[in-house]
């Protein structure tokens, strides 16, 4: 089978959501969040793409990407596509501090690995002026993690993972740029730890091979699926 990060994210979460969402088409339905950081998601790829330079360039692309999907009303529509300006007005603030080359954007990387096919997507790949890599992870909500709790971070050594398989490229940083707050969190690639994440993605990938949806109970509280379920214990959450 072919497992992507969402896929081993959600089957790890509860096989049961996995089966809901991915073979039976379960949509989750977009929220205004979830719209807005899709909307600027693609307007930084755009940007980025393209090569642009001015912020009328970047905001351009935004207008062009914007999601109007997952807002009840126009009123909260306008009022997160102006949130949505304001976030892209302070990141374009930001790059002139910007000192590595964007080599990589939504770059694409496949691989196989055991029985199954590795693919995923990594919003940007930057170099730096000594030669070293960059894996870099848009994140558009307020929260941010530290450096300590990104060390274990999933995702990230899935995306840095993906990278030196499939692109040859050994990346020295793993980065989250928190791009509602201004801030970049990084970590060195952790190389050491490719053994086990290979093995816990065989073995996922392997279970849903084999049909292996048992529900598991503890994601409940978080399930976009909660109040639908029949095996959910947090319905009236």
């Amino acid at each position: 089978m072919e497992i992507s990060f969402t896929r081993l994210r959600v089957y790890l979460e509860c096989p049961w959501k996995y089966k809901l969402q991915f073979l039976d088409g379960r949509r989750i339905p977009l929220t205004p969040a979830s719209s807005l950081g899709l909307s600027l998601h693609r307007a930084l790829e755009a940007f980025h793409r393209k090569d642009a330079g001015s912020l009328e360039d970047l905001l351009d692309c935004y207008d062009d990407r914007w999601l109007g999907s997952g807002y009840p009303d126009d009123e909260t529509k306008e009022r997160w596509y102006q949130k949505g300006q304001r976030i892209l007005e302070g990141y374009h603030e930001r790059e002139p501090d910007r000192r590595t080359e964007i080599v990589g954007v939504e770059r694409e990387f496949v691989y196989p690995l055991g029985d199954h096919t590795v693919r995923g997507m990594i919003d940007r790949l930057d170099r730096h002026p000594d030669g070293r890599h960059e894996v870099i992870d848009y994140k558009t909500h307020l929260d941010f993690e530290t450096e300590a709790q990104l060390a274990d971070d999933l995702q990230l050594r899935f995306y840095g993972l993906g990278v030196r398989e499939a692109l040859g490229v050994t990346p020295a940083l793993l980065s989250v740029d928190y791009v509602a707050v201004g801030r970049r969190v990084s970590v060195p690639y952790d190389a050491s730890k490719e053994a086990a994440l290979k093995d816990l993605i065989v073995k996922t990938a392997d279970a849903i091979d084999a049909g292996a949806f048992e529900a598991d109970t503890a994601y409940c509280p978080k399930c976009a699926y909660r109040e639908t379920c029949p095996f959910s214990a947090a319905k009236d959450l």
